[in-house]
C-alpha cells in the first residue's frame, strides 16, 4: 500500500493540535495530559464541546482483560476509507499509572491493507492510558473486523516495565460517512485524474479516483483545492492530510485546516463541497 502524510505527524508521545471549524467543534490545543475522567474520551480528546457532534459516529465499548489490564475499545469512528479508533488501558485494580507511563508497539490489523499513526496521553487522574489511531485503508473497513494490540506498558523515564501484555481486542467497524458518486476530472501538465467517490464524514473529506495518464503506478502529485460551505453558507478550506493507495485507484484525505491542524466536521450541516471550483450538493 503506498501512502503518504501531509502535515504534522503522530507519532508515539508527539502531540498535534485540534482545531474544528464553522458548525463544528472547538477543539483545544495539544497537551500531554487529558481532562478529568469520564467515559465520553471522544471530547476529552477534542474538547467538551465536540461530543454532540462526534456521538453519533461512535461505537463499540468491547472490554478484554489480560496480565491485570482492562483493554477498552472506546470509541472508532469511520467515514470512507479512513478512521479514527480511541482504546483505553486501565489496571484491573483501580491503582494509577505514573505521568510517563507509556504503551509499546500499538498496531492496528485488519484482513486490508492498513497504515495509521498513533498518539497516546495518561488521563490527569493516572488511572487511565487513551490512545488514538487514525488510520488510512485500502477498502472500507465497513463491517470488517479489527484487531489492536500493544506488546507491554512502561514507564518512560526508568524504562521499567509496568505490565507485560501482549494486549490484545477487537471489534467490528461501523461506516459513517455520506458516499457520493462524483464524475469530475482534474489535470495540469503532467497529471490527469478522474475522481468518482467522495465520502463526508465527521473525521474529513475523502475524495478517490484514479489516474489517467497510465502512471497508475504512482500516487499523484496534484492534489485539488477543497472547499466545504455549510447551510448556513461559511465556507472553511481544508488542507491535504494524506493521499493514499485503494482499491479504485488513491484517496485524497482533507482533514486539517489551512494551519495544518486537525478538523472535524458536522457532515449534517454540509451543503456543498467545492473541488477545484466544481460544486458537489452533499444530500
Amino acid at each position: 500500500m503506498y501512502f503518504k502524510k501531509e502535515g504534522k505527524k503522530l507519532s508515539g508521545n508527539m502531540k498535534k493540535g485540534l482545531v474544528v471549524a464553522a458548525a463544528l467543534l472547538v477543539i483545544g490545543t495539544s497537551t500531554s495530559v487529558l481532562a478529568a475522567q469520564n467515559t465520553d474520551y471522544i471530547s476529552m480528546f477534542f474538547n467538551n464541546k465536540g461530543a454532540s457532534s462526534l456521538a453519533n459516529n461512535t461505537t463499540n465499548n468491547q472490554v478484554a482483560i489480560q496480565s491485570g489490564i482492562k483493554m477498552k475499545i472506546e470509541d472508532s469512528i469511520s467515514g470512507g476509507k479512513s478512521s479514527i479508533i480511541i482504546v483505553s488501558f486501565e489496571k484491573a485494580d483501580g491503582s494509577t499509572f505514573p505521568k510517563d507511563a507509556f504503551i509499546l508497539n500499538l498496531e492496528v490489523e485488519t484482513k486490508k491493507d492498513v497504515s495509521y499513526m498513533v498518539e497516546q496521553r495518561v488521563a490527569e487522574d493516572g488511572k487511565k492510558l487513551i490512545a488514538m489511531f487514525d488510520v488510512d485503508t485500502t477498502i472500507s473497513l465497513d463491517g470488517e473486523k479489527v484487531t489492536v494490540k500493544a506488546d507491554a506498558i512502561v514507564e518512560e523515564k526508568t524504562n521499567e516495565t509496568i505490565a507485560k501484555g501482549p494486549f490484545t481486542n477487537k471489534f467490528i467497524a461501523q461506516e459513517n460517512a455520506k458516499n457520493i458518486n462524483v464524475d469530475l476530472t482534474i489535470s495540469n501538465q503532467k497529471e490527469e485524474l478522474a475522481l468518482k467517490q467522495v465520502y463526508v464524514s465527521t473525521i474529513g473529506i475523502g475524495i478517490e479516483g484514479k489516474r489517467l495518464d497510465g502512471n497508475t503506478e504512482y500516487l499523484p502529485k496534484k492534489n485539488p483545492k477543497v472547499k466545504v460551505i455549510t447551510k448556513d453558507d461559511k465556507v472553511i478550506e481544508l488542507s491535504l492530510s494524506s493521499t493514499s493507495t485503494t482499491d479504485l485507484g488513491f484517496k485524497f484525505q482533507y482533514s486539517l485546516d489551512q494551519d495544518g491542524d486537525r478538523i472535524f466536521l458536522d457532515k449534517n450541516n454540509i451543503k456543498t463541497i467545492e473541488i477545484d471550483n466544481q460544486s458537489v450538493m452533499v444530500p
